[in-house]
């Protein structure tokens, strides 16, 4: 359906400030959605392209990140109709047109990577959790369509594919609420989509979630508490306790690490409780972050193995060096450090 979306890539070209074709399939303009700069109007940081003959808007201003489809329904919402319609149209007749190669009753069903779910693409590969009280509120990434703009925002942050079954994808963030009314009933104002992380306790009951913005809201992340009591680790109970556990500030960056939690920021005391005997702490990269350094040091100083990332690496966390095309595992494991080691690689890595 490329010639579609190429097609009303022109119908709204003049609506769209800054436009212009860079490449084939590829074009820039000024973002509808954060209008980039209010300072600068010749800033154009939003761009459509192509990736696996469909099309895809992305914001390098404020992140928001979806297919082509949705990003038409922002800009007009009648002509996403008309779009909508002729996509339909197109799919229905070339069913119509295709000669079965077997009869009826043993013909396949056809494979469209923009119709199949992620978790029939992967079934093989993973193996997919029983349904939750959060499969009744929303959906899991690896439910939904290829095109969906949640697995879009993933796939360009380059989560790996079968990790999506450990995120949901909520429409309204309003709906959020039901997982704990009496203390979210006033707070949570706002209805916009996010992607949603839950995190578990060592017998598996949920004890919170947290939602990332994936269309550009100031406010990143909103965390909702279902157990106040319990501690926020992300991942304890996919882990194997008999190995090497790393553990990681973010949900999102433990995806990218093997036997992997996350605290959801820089509490790693939490994980005292857990009983763990082999593990290695993997801190942000922010040399300049006082308070990253001073609890990184703390963690030194009780003889935790850490790892001190290599000066020579600017980007911030393990998502990022993943983009980057860094090889952050070789990185972690020949810069994991205890002791005075540790402690003098710190001191190196705090000048950066």
């Amino acid at each position: 359906m490329l010639y579609i979306d190429v097609k009303y890539v022109s119908f709204i070209a003049s609506r769209l400030q800054q436009f212009k074709k860079k490449d084939a399939n590829l074009w820039n303009c000024r973002c509808p959605i954060c209008l980039d700069s209010q300072q600068n109007k010749t800033k154009a940081r939003g761009y459509i392209y192509m990736r696996e003959q469909k099309l895809y808007y992305m914001c390098h201003n404020c992140g928001a990140s979806m297919s082509f489809g949705n990003f038409l329904e922002s800009v007009d919402p009648v002509l996403y109709g008309e779009y909508r319609l002729e996509v339909w149209r197109e799919k229905n007749q070339t069913r119509v047109d295709r000669s079965p190669a077997k009869p009826q009753e043993e013909k396949e069903p056809d494979v469209d990577l923009f119709k199949t779910s992620t978790a029939t693409r992967l079934k093989a590969k993973v193996s997919i959790p029983q349904p939750t009280l959060l499969d009744s509120l929303m959906d899991r990434l690896d439910t939904l369509p290829f095109d969906h703009e949640a697995v879009v925002y993933a796939m360009n942050r380059k989560i790996p594919e079968d990790q999506l079954h450990k995120m949901y994808f909520i429409p309204n963030m309003l709906d959020i609420v039901q997982l704990n009314k009496d203390k979210y009933k006033d707070r949570i104002k706002t209805n916009e989509p996010r992607i949603v992380m839950p995190f578990y306790d060592l017998k598996g009951q949920l004890t919170g979630v947290t939602c990332r913005a994936i269309r550009g809201e100031k406010l990143r992340y909103v965390v909702v508490k279902v157990k106040d009591d319990a501690p926020l680790i992300f991942g304890i109970n996919d882990i194997d306790r008999t190995k090497k556990v790393y553990v990681v500030e973010g949900p999102i960056d433990s995806m990218f690490v093997p036997n992997c939690i996350a605290v959801g920021g820089t509490s790693m005391g939490k994980i005292r409780s857990l009983g763990l005997k082999d593990t290695t702490i993997v801190f942000d990269n922010q040399p300049r972050n006082k308070d990253v350094c001073r609890i990184q040091e703390q963690a030194i100083n009780s003889g935790s193995n850490v790892v001190i990332w290599n000066p020579r690496i600017a980007q911030k966390d393990i998502n990022d060096m993943a983009m980057a095309g860094i090889d952050y595992m070789k990185e972690i494991d020949t810069r994991t450090f205890s002791g005075l080691q540790a402690k003098l690689e710190f001191n190196e890595w705090k000048k950066c």
